[in-house]
């Protein structure tokens, strides 16, 4: 897969059936540059993207799986939109204009990325879009009052777009007929040097945050709010993840490597922030990360063990790629308060993170 395509494009073909008897689609996005980006209607899931080397060598940069049947299994969200909540909720208690609600349990006494069967379980309606500069993917879902005990019916809508400056853009859309939480992200697994590649150690992230989240032993924020100086959670500067990620942090221990959130510096100007940045050093392949969000959630794939066998027979084990997911869970007024997430009927939702891909030699 190289060379210089005459136009973008957008096609699509069968993914398989799901066990309900309905059946998935593949779409893929192409962009004049040969870039590739494979989406499903099924959980909204990038299955695979492929970009250029400092050579031009086209490889495959996600984990994920050869069919819809493997993503129905999977435990581990590859490249799923995150939804209603991402992240943890205590024994799944929320309280709302005064009234307890009790979600639906899918981790020991936690509700984690919006319960069973959520968001990245579900089969969207998809429409595609095609113009001379960028091909679009637009999948919409209504999440009914009471799904995984939520209050509200909330209508959802992601948009993908691939442009032909190698820019996959993901705009989220949500709407809302009661008071209820969303924070929604995207959970793709990324390996800059090709998605069967092993161990991301050698990796360099750089986070633009000079705060960060320390959790508790069981995972959950503590409500402190940390200035990333003098700890290895700074990462302002372009770091290699194998420098602390084997190391006596306790943070580190607790998450078996990084999994915290940091809260994104904000831009004045624009409002959309440049968040991260990933690099691959042997391959020269570069991840960088814009978003509006307040924060993001490094991620090292620290509970990746080889019972999933993925593309290519690729059997991922631990810290096979890294997760950047920006959400809007922490910001630097409240820490780790979870009206940070409140969607009422007054006040629809929008975002945006943009993904540019790139070289550097």
């Amino acid at each position: 897969m190289t060379g210089i395509f005459s136009d973008s494009s957008i096609t699509e073909q069968p993914f398989g059936t799901l066990l309900s008897g309905e059946s998935a689609t593949l779409y893929t996005l192409t962009n004049k540059q040969g870039m590739q980006v494979n989406i499903t209607n099924y959980g909204g899931i990038i299955v695979s993207i492929f970009t250029p080397d400092i050579t031009g060598r086209l490889a495959d940069i996600v984990l994920g799986y050869d069919n819809v049947a493997d993503y129905e299994q999977d435990t581990y969200y590859l490249g799923a939109i995150i939804g209603r909540y991402a992240g943890r909720i205590a024994d799944g208690k929320i309280s709302l204009n005064g009234k307890q609600y009790q979600l639906a349990l899918n981790a020991p006494d936690s509700q984690l990325h919006g319960g069973p069967h959520a968001l990245n379980k579900k089969l969207w309606h998809a429409v595609t879009k095609h113009e001379h500069q960028n091909t679009s993917l637009t999948l919409s879902y209504v999440s009914p009052d009471g799904e995984n005990g939520y209050p509200g019916n909330v209508t959802i809508k992601v948009v993908y777009t691939l442009d032909d400056n190698n820019t996959l853009s993901v705009e989220y859309f949500a709407e809302t007929d009661q008071t209820t939480l969303l924070n929604l992200t995207q959970h793709s697994y990324f390996n800059l040097a090709g998605h069967n590649s092993g161990s991301i150690a050698q990796h360099q992230v750089a986070i633009n945050a000079d705060h960060f989240l320390p959790m508790t032993p069981t995972a959950y924020p503590t409500g402190e709010i940390c200035e990333v100086s003098g700890t290895v959670q700074d990462f302002r500067q372009l770091t290699p993840l194998n420098k602390h990620i084997d190391g006596d942090d306790e943070q580190v221990q607790i998450a078996k490597g990084f999994d915290n959130y940091w809260l994104v510096n904000p831009d004045a100007q624009t409002g959309e922030n440049y968040v991260a940045k990933a690099v691959d050093p042997a391959s020269g392949r570069t991840l960088t990360l814009y978003s509006d969000q307040p924060s993001v959630i490094l991620y090292t794939a620290n509970y990746i063990d080889g019972s999933h066998i993925g593309k290519n027979n690729s059997r991922y084990q631990q810290r096979a790629a890294l997760c950047l997911e920006p959400q809007r869970a922490n910001n630097m007024k409240t820490g780790a308060d979870i009206n940070n997430t409140l969607l009422t009927p007054n006040t629809p939702f929008y975002s945006k993170s943009r993904y540019v891909f790139s070289t550097e030699s």
